[in-house]
């Protein structure tokens, strides 16, 4: 983040612009919403720009700019908007002398701030930046939040900041506050009738105490971009995240801002917290009310125990919510090229697990290999040789395509291909590092040519 996003109450205060064009009069324009008393200096002024100075109560000063303007009118803000670089310098100087914030327009080298694009639901207002590197792709992306936003919701915003002392007079706790607001203003985004807030809130406590509920989500292979729009809703509205050490911090981020988050990650040999004790914590802050996210990598259900969450969850009585995330064979068959099945050389797929719940080896396939088969396993980088040497010993030929994917979809995404006799040299060639996906079989030899 290289500015920091803020809004200034600029009420009575006053706001010095150099320049009476047309980019002078859309800055005039938006500042004058803001309640600001506006002091425009120009040589010139567009006629329409004046009519609106005079029309406004604001002060037009027919003159060029000279150092002392900063000084005589003590401005908040300084906005520089002409065509003459001398002048733009000129003002910059003068501002930076006097500890005056300056927008110099399109010149953001000399822009101590930035304009938005906004949007301007009153109170609600939100600002999209792209730091002055592409203000046409910020007025697309407003235009586009624009558009899913609804008109009302700017008296929706009133209304409540009316009537919050109300609620925090009613409503004891903070987590019950958050519940009643959270279900009014979710309404209220999807376009569903809202009655007088007083109704709402009688028939919120008549429903009784919320209960907690726990939501078990797949993050995905750890790029944010394969995130569901459910999993993502629900990372904004938990009060509680419990996350894997496969979570990324990118993804991570996107959660609440004010959830309390709690590492529970588990390597190979390093638990930060046992299953059992995972399972309890689920169990004893739903309990207390809050909304539970267990955030996981990649799908819950496949090799991620989300299964002994959910029954653990059922047991105790807790609602539970699973939503499905891109496992990493998904990612890694996508981003590195490998069709996991296809029509003529693989016409099924089987997941399998490197890791086992005693600590025996693998021993080899559990049921016949089938030529026409793809085989992925899951946390196996560690065990490599013995899986290589063992699927041969189960009857696969030595020369069965092999690809190991390590951190799937991301930009650290590292690929190797071989064979089953010479896929564990070509690891410790490249000195691969888990998580770590492994691909056999003939679809490998679809892996993009930049790979080979």
């Amino acid at each position: 983040m290289n500015t920091l996003p803020l809004f200034f109450k600029l009420k009575n205060k006053t706001v010095l612009i150099i320049g009476g064009g047309d980019v002078a009069y859309r800055k005039a324009l938006l500042i004058n919403q803001a309640d600001a008393k506006l002091i425009v200096i120009a040589k010139n002024f567009n006629e329409e720009f004046l009519n609106f100075l005079n029309e406004k109560h604001h002060q037009a000063i027919k003159k060029s700019f000279d150092d002392n303007d900063i000084s005589q009118h003590n401005p908040a803000l300084v906005i520089c908007a002409t065509d003459d670089n001398a002048v733009n310098q000129a003002v910059h100087a003068a501002a930076k002398a006097h500890g005056v914030a300056i927008n110099v327009v399109d010149t953001p080298k000399l822009c101590d701030f930035i304009f938005p694009a906004i949007v301007d639901r009153n109170p609600v207002v939100i600002g999209i930046s792209s730091n002055g590197t592409a203000p046409v792709l910020a007025r697309l992306i407003r235009a586009k939040i624009e558009s899913t936003l609804p008109s009302y919701l700017g008296r929706l915003a009133k209304k409540a900041g009316d009537f919050r002392e109300a609620v925090k007079n009613t409503l004891p706790t903070i987590t019950e506050r958050r519940y009643f607001w959270e279900s009014i203003f979710q309404r209220g985004l999807n376009d569903e009738h809202i009655d007088n807030l007083p109704d709402e809130l009688n028939r919120f406590i008549n429903q009784g105490k919320k209960s907690g509920e726990v939501y078990i989500v797949g993050a995905g292979a750890g790029n944010p971009d394969l995130l569901t729009f459910k999993a993502l809703r629900l990372m904004q509205q938990a009060d509680i995240v419990l996350y894997d050490a496969l979570v990324s911090p990118e993804i991570l981020a996107l959660c609440r801002r004010d959830s309390q988050k709690i590492f529970v990650g588990k390597k190979r040999k390093d638990h930060a917290k046992t299953q059992e004790e995972i399972n309890n914590l689920l169990i004893t802050y739903a309990k207390q009310g809050h909304r539970v996210l267990r955030l996981k990598g990649g799908d819950p259900l496949i090799f991620g125990r989300g299964g002994e969450e959910m029954l653990a969850c059922r047991d105790a009585g807790i609602d539970c919510q699973i939503v499905s995330g891109i496992t990493a064979a998904l990612a890694a068959g996508s981003y590195a090229g490998i069709p996991l099945t296809h029509r003529g050389v693989a016409t099924s797929v089987r997941f399998l697990t490197g890791c086992y719940q005693s600590d025996a080896s693998f021993d080899g396939l559990k049921s016949t290999y089938h030529p026409d088969e793809t085989l992925v396993f899951y946390m196996g980088l560690h065990a490599l040789e013995k899986i290589s040497e063992s699927l041969i010993a189960s009857g696969l030929p030595s020369s069965t395509p092999v690809a190991i994917v390590c951190h799937a979809s991301l930009p650290t995404q590292e690929v190797v291909i071989g064979t089953l006799s010479d896929i564990v040299a070509k690891k410790d060639a490249a000195k691969l590092n888990a998580p770590a996906i492994i691909i056999v079989g003939q679809v490998v030899r679809f892996a993009a040519a930049s790979l080979h």
